[in-house]
C-alpha cells in the first residue's frame, strides 16, 4: 500500500516537472522570437519584425510572456498598417486582417482606424480611376462621332457639288438640243423658200414640179425621223442623270446608316471592318494561314450575328449553372479586345469573342451538384476537368467552316505555357491562340472579381499576379492585357 502511494506521487511529480518545463521551454523561445522582432525592428525592418512578432504570438503560453508579446505587437502591426497605407498592398493587409482575428487582443482603437481608412482610401481611388476611365470613354466617343460627322458633311458637300455640276450639264443639254431644233427649222424655211421659187420658175412642168413635192415630202420624213431620234436620246440621257441622282441620294444615306451604327456603338463590330474575314486556329499570332480566307457578303455577315446571339443564350446557361455572374460576357469582350490588342484581323477576332462566350460549355454537362459544392475531394476534381471533354455536343449548331475555332476554345483553354496543364499537356505555342486568350482573360476576369473566399483584386494588382506566373500565361497576351485594362 505504502509503495503504491509512494509510485503515485513520484509519477505526478514528474509530470509536473515535464509540463513546467515544457512550458519554460515555450516561454522562452517566445521571448527569443521577441527578441528577434525588437531587433529586426530597431534596424528599420518592419517586415521581419511583422513576422517575427506573429511567431512570438504563437508560442508565448504563460500570462506575462503574452502581455509582453501582444503590447510589442501592437506597436509592430501600427508600423506595418502605416506603411501599407503609404504604399498600398493589398496582400499585405489581408495578411494582417487575417492575423488581427487570429489574434483579436491585438486589435486596439488605433489600429482599427488605420485599417479604415486604409479601405476608405482604395475605395475613393477605385471611384476615381472608374471615373476617370469613363470619361476618357466618353471622350473617345465624341471625338469619333465628330470625325465621322465632319466626314458625313464632306460626302454630303460633294454630293450637292455633284449634283449641280450634273444639273448644269443638262441645262446646257437642253440648250444644245434647242439650238438644233432653231438650226433645223431655220434650214426647213430655207428650203422651203428655195422650193418655193423652183416651182414658180418650173410651174409650167407638172413632172417637175411633182418631183419636188416628193423631194420635199422625203426631205421632211428625214426631219421628222431626225426630230424623233433626238427627242428619244434626250429622253434616254434624262433617265441616266435620274439614275445618278438615285444612286447618289443613295450613297448619301447608306453614309448615314454607318453614322447610325457607330452613334449605337457595342464591343463588337458585326458589319464586317475588315473584308478579309480570315479563320483562327493558330498557334502564332500572325493571322491564320492554314484555312482559306473567306470573304463577309451579306450572308456571312448574318450569319456571324446569328452564331453570336445563339452564343450569348449558351453564355447566359453556362453563368446560371456555375453560379458566376456574367463571366461569358466579361471573358468574351476581354478576349476581342486583346485579339483586336494584337493585331489580329476583324473577322478572327469576332470567331475569338463567339467562342469565348461558350469556352466552358462543358460545365453544362458536370453534375450540379458538384458545380454549387464548397470543397472537393481529389476524385471530384478530377471529374470537374472532364467538362473540356463534354463541350463538343453542345457546339454542334457551329458552323462547320467555324468548328477548329470553337473546339480549340472548348477544350484547350485550360493548358499552360510550361506544359503542367490539362487535357494534353500542350505546351508554348502548340497551344491554340484562342485557347491562350482565354486562359488570360479568365483569370484576370476571376481576381478582378469578388468571390467568397476573399475581395476583388484591383486591375494592378491582378495584371502583376498574371505576370508572376509565367509558367501558365503567354506574357504576349499578359502585355496586350496591361494596355487595355
Amino acid at each position: 500500500m505504502l509503495s503504491n502511494k509512494i509510485r503515485k506521487i513520484t509519477v505526478t511529480l514528474f509530470l509536473l516537472a515535464i509540463t513546467a518545463t515544457a512550458f519554460a521551454a515555450a516561454s522562452d523561445l517566445a521571448v527569443r522570437f521577441l527578441d528577434k522582432a525588437n531587433e529586426a525592428y530597431e534596424n528599420g525592418n518592419v517586415e521581419d519584425a511583422y513576422k517575427y512578432v506573429n511567431q512570438a504570438l504563437a508560442v508565448a503560453k504563460d500570462e506575462e510572456s503574452q502581455a509582453s508579446v501582444l503590447f510589442f505587437a501592437q506597436t509592430v502591426y501600427t508600423t506595418k498598417l502605416q506603411k501599407i497605407q503609404n504604399n498600398y498592398d493589398e496582400l499585405a493587409l489581408i495578411d494582417v486582417q487575417m492575423n488581427l482575428e487570429k489574434y483579436p487582443n491585438i486589435e486596439s482603437t488605433k489600429i482599427k482606424k488605420l485599417i479604415k481608412q486604409i479601405e476608405a482610401e482604395q475605395a475613393n481611388k477605385e471611384k476615381a480611376a472608374e471615373k476617370a476611365e469613363t470619361a476618357a470613354q466618353r471622350k473617345v466617343e465624341q471625338e469619333r462621332f465628330q470625325a465621322q460627322q465632319e466626314s458625313m458633311d464632306a460626302q454630303a458637300k460633294a454630293m450637292k457639288e455633284q449634283a449641280q455640276a450634273m444639273k448644269e450639264q443638262t441645262e446646257a443639254t437642253k440648250q444644245s438640243q434647242q439650238e438644233f431644233k432653231d438650226a433645223l427649222e431655220t434650214g426647213l424655211k430655207d428650203m422651203g423658200n428655195a422650193f418655193a421659187i423652183s416651182a414658180n420658175e418650173t410651174k409650167r412642168s407638172t413632172k417637175v414640179i411633182a418631183f419636188s413635192v416628193i423631194g420635199i415630202a422625203l426631205i421632211i420624213l428625214v426631219i421628222v425621223f431626225l426630230i424623233i431620234f433626238i427627242v428619244r436620246k434626250g429622253f434616254k440621257q434624262q433617265q441616266i442623270q435620274q439614275e445618278q441622282y438615285v444612286q447618289a441620294f443613295k450613297l448619301l444615306a447608306a453614309n448615314q446608316s454607318q453614322t447610325n451604327r457607330i452613334m449605337l456603338g457595342g464591343i463588337t463590330d458585326l458589319y464586317g471592318g475588315n473584308p478579309q474575314l480570315r479563320l483562327a486556329g493558330e498557334s502564332t499570332w500572325a493571322p491564320a494561314a492554314a484555312l482559306p480566307d473567306l470573304t463577309i457578303s451579306e450572308d456571312d455577315e448574318e450569319e456571324l450575328k446569328q452564331l453570336a446571339v445563339k452564343c450569348e443564350e449558351i453564355g447566359q446557361q453556362i453563368d446560371y449553372a456555375t453560379g458566376r455572374k456574367n463571366n461569358s460576357k466579361n471573358v468574351s469582350e476581354l478576349v476581342y479586345k486583346l485579339s483586336i490588342q494584337l493585331g489580329l484581323p476583324q473577322g478572327m477576332a469576332m470567331l475569338n469573342f463567339c467562342a469565348a462566350m461558350i469556352y466552358d460549355a462543358g460545365f453544362l454537362g458536370i453534375d450540379p451538384d458538384l458545380l454549387s459544392a464548397t470543397s472537393l475531394t481529389n476524385e471530384e476534381k478530377e471529374a470537374m476537368k472532364e467538362h473540356v471533354n463534354l463541350a463538343e455536343k453542345y457546339l454542334e449548331f457551329v458552323p462547320k467552316k467555324y468548328w477548329s475555332v470553337f473546339e480549340d476554345a472548348a477544350m484547350k483553354h485550360h493548358e499552360n505555357i510550361d506544359g503542367s496543364g490539362y487535357p494534353n499537356g500542350l505546351k508554348g505555342e502548340e497551344i491554340p491562340q484562342v485557347a491562350r486568350l482565354i486562359r488570360v482573360a479568365e483569370s484576370y476576369v476571376s481576381l478582378s472579381s469578388k468571390r467568397s473566399y476573399r475581395d476583388a483584386m484591383d486591375k494592378e494588382s491582378a495584371v502583376a499576379t498574371l505576370r508572376e506566373q509565367k509558367n501558365l500565361y503567354d506574357e504576349v497576351v499578359v502585355d496586350a492585357l496591361d494596355k487595355i485594362v
